[in-house]
């Protein structure tokens, strides 16, 4: 599944770079930036504000990625991990604890691609509104990127918490 989440995130910052690209010889001078709870832009900035929108989330995915490959090493030491039932974690043997560390990969890997989606599905409607073809940030835009966040950490979260007294009792 994290090869899955790895190709999601890749084709989201892709088509984020290239949704902006097309967008950006059409978009005003100015191009709202922040939206109240109504959906009302309350902020703007000149266009080249939209460039910030998108190197925000390729930064964020470079360090989320960094977190995935550095965790695990911290997590050698048990003083600096904070894991969900973590006394059953460090009764793991090391071969068990791949296992885990591996989930841990691929939730942040799919955490990762939610936040992608929420950028991309934000900043495509910021482009609309500049642009004039929508008046409001309509909640409807985003919430694919909402709810698909939303179930990853509701399976996710159960399955970090679960997964280690399944290793101990040799469930998995």
């Amino acid at each position: 599944m994290k090869r899955i989440y790895d190709l999601a995130n890749l084709a989201l910052l892709v088509m984020l770079g290239l949704t902006v690209k097309a967008a950006y010889p059409r978009l005003p001078e100015r191009i709202p930036m922040h939206f109240d709870i109504a959906g009302r832009p309350d902020r703007w900035s000149g266009r080249e504000g939209l460039i910030v929108l998108v190197v925000i989330p390729i930064v964020m995915t470079g360090v989320l990625y960094l977190l995935i490959r550095l965790v695990p090493r911290f997590g050698a030491n048990p003083r600096y991990l904070n894991i969900p039932r973590k006394a059953e974690f460090l009764r793991l043997p090391p071969e068990k604890r791949v296992v885990y560390w591996a989930l841990y990969k691929e939730f942040f890997a799919g955490l990762t691609a939610a936040l992608n989606l929420l950028f991309y599905l934000i900043i495509r409607a910021t482009i609309e509104i500049a642009t004039g073809e929508l008046s409001l940030l309509p909640f409807r835009a985003v919430l694919p990127g909402l709810v698909f966040m939303a179930l990853i950490m509701i399976v996710y979260v159960r399955r970090l918490f679960v997964l280690p007294g399944r290793l101990i009792r040799g469930d998995e």
